[in-house]
């Protein structure tokens, strides 16, 4: 299956945010500006930025998710002469660095909702949102 995008990345989109977090920016095979990418085309990214409310940390934690499943199905574990491949310890790796992306998400989010509710402070009746001190 051809994960086809554009070529080279756009940082400035969504989908170029997330190539970024994934490390999936080297795209083989381009022709007419679009590529081949190692692990998702630009349609699954749009896909999974949808699902994800276009949080682009929230969809680049269920890519490293969706690998990982993929590491661990197909790789489990082997070994042939001086090669060894823990597709186990991969897929867990995979999902710890998920886990953190959602972390950054929801602190980001946090953050963003507590400016929208501070703004709205005005205890002095001066028509200004007030400042916080009472934050840190």
């Amino acid at each position: 299956m051809a994960n086809l995008g554009a070529s080279p990345v756009d940082y400035d989109t969504d989908i170029g945010k997330v190539r970024a977090l994934l490390g999936d920016t080297q795209a083989e095979d381009v022709v007419d500006g679009v590529g081949e990418y190692m692990y998702f085309g630009d349609d699954e990214l749009a896909a999974f930025l949808t699902m994800y409310g276009e949080n682009v940390k929230l969809a680049a934690a269920r890519c490293l998710e969706t690998i990982s499943m993929s590491q661990a199905l197909l790789l489990k574990s082997w070994s042939s002469d001086d090669l060894t491949v823990n597709g186990d310890r991969i897929a867990e790796s995979l999902r710890k660095l998920a886990a953190q992306m959602r972390e950054e998400a929801l602190m980001d989010e946090s953050s963003e909702y507590f400016n929208m509710i501070a703004m709205f402070i005005d205890q002095d009746d001066d028509g200004q949102a007030d400042e916080y001190p009472w934050w840190n």
